[in-house]
């Protein structure tokens, strides 16, 4: 009983750590938030830090895992529709708002605080995860002979890019962004 309190104890002060840094970085950006900050931040011994964390490094790598926590959790939302058609339209769907939540998160407080290392580092992961998936479902829907790809990993690739980049750029509501990728879908998948 005293492990699981224990492990618990370790997970929740962890986490707080994690928690001042994004904070930290949101405020004052990446290179310019220090582990000392993030120490003082939080009020306790410098030590206790390189008991969770062997690096700043590590810490960027634990708020990416959080941040590519919550974007795989909501690409898996209402999948389980009964038909192809309703499950790639709301994987479509899913994949529009994983990523302008993830977009948001990545933002700092000021436009002037450089958070690029984790921008890139969670992007390219959510990146990879959405592209995969999205590949799964096209092949998916080869077998059943509902689509039809040549290469459904590059379309799949080709698709998620556009998304990120109409996102990145914030000019597109999320139904234009869909409307465009379901048209480019139904043009390039049916024969």
């Amino acid at each position: 009983m005293q492990d699981n309190k224990e492990n618990k104890d370790n997970e929740e002060r962890r986490d707080e750590f994690v928690n001042a840094a994004e904070k930290l970085f949101k405020e004052n950006g990446i290179v310019d938030t220090t582990i000392n900050s993030i120490v003082k931040e939080m009020n306790v011994a410098k030590g206790l830090f390189y008991y969770y964390f062997k690096s700043k490094d590590d810490v960027i790598d634990a708020i990416c895992d959080k941040y590519n926590e919550v974007f795989n959790e909501m690409m898996e939302e209402k999948m389980n529709q009964p038909t192809y058609e309703e499950r790639l339209n709301q994987f479509v769907e899913n994949c529009i708002q994983s990523f302008r939540k993830l977009n948001d998160q990545l933002e700092g407080n000021d436009t002037a605080v450089d958070l690029t290392v984790l921008r890139t580092k969670s992007i390219a992961e959510a990146k990879t995860a959405a592209i995969e998936s999205l590949t799964k479902l096209f092949e998916e829907g080869m077998e059943s002979k509902e689509m039809n790809f040549v290469h459904p990993q590059y379309y799949a690739d080709v698709l998620i890019g556009g998304i990120l980049t109409l996102i990145q750029e914030g000019e597109a509501s999320n139904q234009e962004i869909k409307d465009i990728i379901m048209d480019l879908i139904e043009r390039s998948g049916k024969d």
